[in-house]
Formats: structure tokens, sequence, C-alpha cells
């Protein structure tokens, strides 16, 4: 994309029904003297909330309210809001709408991030990146804790041999095992250890919910090669995600705390990409912590391990 380096660029969000949505305008401003400048929120697109889906319809109002408020246009559909605007952020908080909400911008060939959860499926993130690279927008996406300061302090330049991760993993409607807030803990691992193999399955994930009041979860993602990743988590959230990230040389420790400042550093992220016309996850990462997520909640219904391979990777 080329943009005037002087200018800040033009986001629309597409779905308002996260907090992301009027933290993201709050933190860019007027794209200037904002916590992170290059960037402004300009309009949006309410979005659809499921009736099945709690944060999503009871939150979409207010939170449209919030971005409005802060001056942002809204506008009656994200056709409208791609027409408006430079680039685009899809923060609707129900990852099931992505496909289609990805679908009905895509065609107009502009950068779009899409947050946190790409895909629930692997069929749907190929999907949305073919359609990417048909019409030659930018996909930019990653969960805003590996763009934390305190993350990339300890990451390896290569790929480690090791992570040990502790954090939240409650579940939502439509959002089953690790597939609402464990996709946070699974993008950590890509980012370190690597992507996860393709078709040739072999990355072996082995998923373990433990009958006990907190609803424990155990993860364990094994390489061919050695390399491990292993989560913890409870069904409750709490605002902390901790970590060990182990190389040959070293062992190094992280901790990082989920609020709006959190954000900054993938926003920056976000501004930077754009300018330099380069996605920010390999789509190598994109569709592996897809898969991963699917494995691991097909071993958490099936109590047995499951490989890369068992997940139907498109040609």
């Amino acid at each position: 994309m080329s943009t005037d380096s002087a200018a800040p660029i033009r986001f629309g969000l597409i779905g308002v029904d996260s907090p992301h949505a009027p933290s993201f305008t709050r933190l860019f401003g007027n794209g200037f003297d904002g916590v992170v400048p290059g960037g402004t929120v300009t309009h949006a697109w309410k979005g659809v909330p499921a009736s099945d889906f709690p944060l999503s319809r009871d939150r979409n109002d207010d939170f449209a309210a919030q971005v409005a408020a802060l001056g942002v246009t809204l506008c009656d559909s994200p056709e409208a809001v791609a027409e408006a605007c430079d680039a685009l952020l899809i923060v609707a908080a129900d990852t099931r709408t992505h496909p289609e909400y990805f679908r009905r911008v895509v065609e107009f060939g502009k950068p779009i991030y899409v947050d946190t959860r790409f895909a629930l499926s692997l069929a749907d993130a190929k999907r949305m990146l073919e359609l990417a690279g048909a019409s030659g927008s930018l996909v930019l996406t990653g969960s805003p804790k590996r763009f934390t300061p305190e993350f990339r302090a300890v990451q390896s330049r290569g790929p480690a041999r090791q992570i040990s991760l502790t954090g939240p993993m409650p579940t939502q409607p439509g959002h089953p095992g690790l597939a609402w807030y464990g996709v946070h803990l699974i993008d950590l691992a890509v980012a370190s250890l690597g992507p996860a193999a393709g078709p040739s399955g072999t990355v072996t994930v082995h998923s373990h919910k433990t009958a006990n009041p907190a609803g424990t979860t155990d993860v364990t993602i094994s390489w061919e090669d050695g390399r491990e990743a292993t989560f913890r988590g409870e069904s409750a959230w709490s605002p902390l995600t901790s970590g060990t990230i182990k190389t040959n040389e070293r062992t190094k420790s992280f901790s990082i705390e989920a609020c709006p400042e959190m954000l900054t550093g993938l926003l920056t992220n976000i501004v930077e990409s754009i300018r330099a016309d380069k996605p920010n996850l390999p789509a190598d990462e994109v569709l592996s912590i897809v898969a991963l997520i699917e494995a691991a909640n097909r071993s958490i219904d099936s109590g047995t391990p499951v490989t890369t391979g068992d997940i139907r990777w498109p040609c």
C-alpha cells in the first residue's frame, strides 16, 4: 500500500463488539499525538452480533456508542467503511464472523488486520489468504501479546527449543477449547518455536482437561525435532500470562498483563507493516496457529494425541 508517510493512516473498524474497538480508537487518537501515532480510526461498522454470544450481543451497542463519541463515523455496511478508509481492522469478537466480514472487504485491496483469532478452521484461514492474494490485500494478524516488549525482550532470534506457558483458558459460545483465550498461548508458542508442519503431520498435540473446580487444561505440543511447548491454564479469566523460553544457551522468563496499554506494541506493528507493505506474520504461522488450535481441541475431546496431519490442510 502506498500512503503519504506524513499523513496518518485512516483505519476503519469492522465489528465493534470487542473492547479493542474503543481501545484502538483511543490509543491512535488523531494520528499525530496519540499514544500510537501514525494512524487514526475514522469509520466503523457495528457488525451483526450473534444471539448465542453474550459478549457480542450485550456489548455491541455500548462499544458503538463509545467509538461514535470519540468522533468515529458509523456506517451502514463494511463496504462503506472500506471505501472511506486506507486500511481495515476486523475487531469483531465473534471469530465465526471473520471469514464473511473478510470476504466482504478484501475485494477493495486494502490492508486488513484480523484481530487475535484469525479463523476457527484451517479451511477458512486458507481461503481468506487466497482471497487476499487475489485482491492484493495485505493481511495482518496476531495476538497482541506477541508484540509486547515483555515477550519481545526474551524472544530468541532463532527458533527456541522449549517454551512453557501459563495463562487463562476460558471459553465462549462457539469458541471451544483453546479457540477463545488459549489462542494467545498458541500464538506465543508459534512465535517462539516456528510454524507447525503442514500435511506431513510432524507436530503432535496432546491436551487434557482436568476434572477439578478450576477446570485446568494442560497442553503439550511436540515437534518432530524435539522442540516442545507446554501450556497450563484455568477456565477462569485472569490478566496475567507468563512463560519461560529455553534455547541451547539460555533460559528467560516473562510476564504479560492484559490491559489497554498492552495493545500499543500491536498497533505500532500494524502501522509499521502497512508503511512497509509487508505482512507482520508469515502465512505459514497464520495457518499453523489455526491448525494447532483445531488439533488441541480435538485432543481435548478425544483424550488422545492429535497430529497436525489429522487436520485437513487445504490443497
